[in-house]
């Protein structure tokens, strides 16, 4: 009777298993066989996508940090400043003639917020947007698409319509191959939006501003009476951290500066510095630490870090 039981009580398990599945209670991704976890995932997505009459030269490649240089020598430093994780590197060329490839380099940057590190610093002034990824451009014959912590890169050998039509259609199909989890980049919701000027938003995971002490910070160009004012925005680990930075800059600006003003301006503090003609101005807020860097007018600086302090919410 007791064997009898036991049998009894896992088939009813495994049926309210079955029953919880089928009732939709137990989800699955359904994207599972697209997210690039692994060397072979992606090995068979850029396999699937070989276009018609075109074949993968010589082989797909994998990179880490350790070996990066040794396909872009002098460039791999920028991609190791945001954690790349690796790197695939696959050229397609045509059947019957070899000088005519495209090249893709698909990033694993470890998370969202690098991905989109070194997709807006990279990007072009002069480009086109395309709707596809979470953004992405097309900049002369090249085209470049952000997605997740993916960032991907699709380069045709020649500008001829047909390789622009297949290159698009390569970027395409990635994005659609690519799972995205939907993990917010932090701050491109806590900028402000009014008045942004649109695509000018840069992060710098490190060194932001040329500054060793400016890490995880945002960079952002606003109009503000006809003037463009570059705003920055660093997130740190603490409200000591934060301090901390703040007294870095302002240590710099000893140096470099001159007119270091303290500042509060109706309960906003603020310190303004005079670097040379062009006029920072820094303030902590929180574990967060902000301002306005390279405005000519002081006044105008001084008015958009206000500003700023009072729209950025605390956490």
């Amino acid at each position: 009777m007791q064997t009898k039981a036991v049998i009894f009580f896992l088939n009813l398990k495994l049926l309210i298993i079955l029953l919880v599945a089928g009732c939709g209670f137990i989800q699955q991704n359904p994207h599972q066989n697209h997210i690039l976890g692994s060397k072979g995932n992606l090995d068979d997505i850029i396999t699937d996508i070989t276009p018609q009459y075109w074949k993968i030269h010589d082989r797909i490649s994998w990179f880490t940090p350790e070996n990066l240089y040794q396909l872009i020598d002098g460039r791999a430093e920028f991609y190791l400043a945001y954690d790349m994780v690796k790197m695939n590197f696959t050229r397609f060329e045509k059947n019957d003639d070899s000088d005519i490839f495209i090249n893709i380099s698909v990033y694993d940057m470890g998370t969202p917020t690098n991905a989109f590190g070194v997709f807006s610093t990279e990007r072009s002034q002069v480009s086109e947007e395309l709707k596809i990824g979470r953004d992405a451009y097309r900049s002369g014959t090249d085209y470049f698409l952000w997605k997740a912590q993916y960032y991907v890169q699709v380069i045709p050998s020649n500008d001829s319509v047909e390789l622009q039509l297949i290159a698009m259609e390569l970027a395409k199909k990635l994005d659609e191959a690519l799972w995205d989890s939907g993990e917010p980049v932090w701050g491109l919701s806590a900028l402000p939006k009014g008045n942004l000027i649109g695509h000018s938003v840069r992060y710098y995971l490190v060194d932001a501003m040329a500054l060793d002490f400016m890490k995880n910070t945002y960079l952002a160009r606003y109009k503000r009476n006809q003037t463009d004012v570059t705003v920055f925005l660093s997130r740190r680990g603490s409200v000591e951290t934060a301090r901390n930075a703040v007294t870095a800059y302002a240590e710099h600006a000893h140096l470099y500066g001159r007119n270091i003003e303290q500042l509060n301006i109706n309960g906003v503090e603020l310190l303004s510095f005079d670097m040379g003609g062009t006029y920072d101005v820094v303030f902590q807020k929180g574990a967060m630490v902000a301002g306005v860097t390279e405005v000519k007018d002081r006044d105008v600086g001084i008015q958009a870090a206000v500003d700023l302090s009072r729209q950025l919410q605390t956490e």
